[in-house]
């Protein structure tokens, strides 16, 4: 398909201007694309038509237009609906059984090992304590927590999508840990629990976190097990 992109621009008309002459046009021609001049005395104004001619490379051309597929994931794929549908079950599901409902979730920095790996904080879990376990809750949005941790810290866990390891702890304990309180201690999770697929979505609510610091983020350094390392306690 031919594309036509007109140029016009107007000159200024010399005090001792031919009264008329003759219109020509010149043609010239680029790689793949030419180009017509037409020169017009009348209205003392050149015109340029370019005509895009086709290249051999654009044969195999995509154009940056087309949709690109689904995500992968089913009714947890990373997208707005499944975020926001999981934020506001997060909310419902809070507003009725508070904190207790709730489970702070961490992403282990593969980075990291020993007394200082550092626990990069992800979101939060809500569930209907009397139908879900905490564990089954985590595992049910599992695809949107990691795909969350490996955007929102793409350096330390973007490349290890699909192998992070995710912690958990009390809610609303994020106070407590950033003080290495010695109570509060990091619990590992199974990606994998059998059932966690069968929970409805309305038993479990996911609140992601949203990093506003400048990128900074908020992380956490323990030992390999969870707990506050020796060399940080007070």
């Amino acid at each position: 398909m031919k594309q036509i992109l007109l140029l016009s621009c107007t000159t200024l008309a010399a005090a001792s201007a031919v009264a008329s002459f003759t219109p020509t046009s010149t043609f010239i021609t680029h790689n793949h694309r030419s180009s017509i001049i037409h020169h017009h005395p009348s209205s003392n104004k050149h015109s340029v038509a370019l005509h895009l001619m086709p290249n051999e490379d654009d044969k195999d051309y995509i154009s940056p237009m087309r949709q690109r597929p689904p995500p992968k994931g089913g009714d947890m794929a990373y997208n707005n609906e499944n975020i926001l549908r999981q934020l506001r079950h997060y909310n419902e599901i809070r507003k009725v059984g508070g904190k207790e409902c709730v489970q702070d979730i961490y992403a282990r920095d593969p980075n990291t090992s020993g007394d200082n790996t550092r626990f990069w904080f992800v979101g939060k879990v809500s569930r209907c304590t009397g139908t879900v376990s905490a564990e089954a809750a985590i595992a049910r949005q599992m695809n949107l927590m990691e795909e969350h941790a490996t955007r929102i810290r793409p350096v330390e866990l973007g490349r290890s999508f699909g192998l992070l390891e995710f912690w958990f702890a009390p809610g609303d304990t994020e106070p407590l840990t950033s003080q290495n309180d010695m109570g509060t201690r990091l619990q590992k999770v199974t990606k994998v629990v059998d059932g966690s697929d069968k929970v409805p979505l309305l038993e479990v609510g996911l609140d992601l976190s949203i990093v506003t610091n400048h990128g900074a983020g908020f992380c956490i350094v323990r030992t390999e097990d969870g707990v506050v390392p020796p060399h940080m306690i007070a």
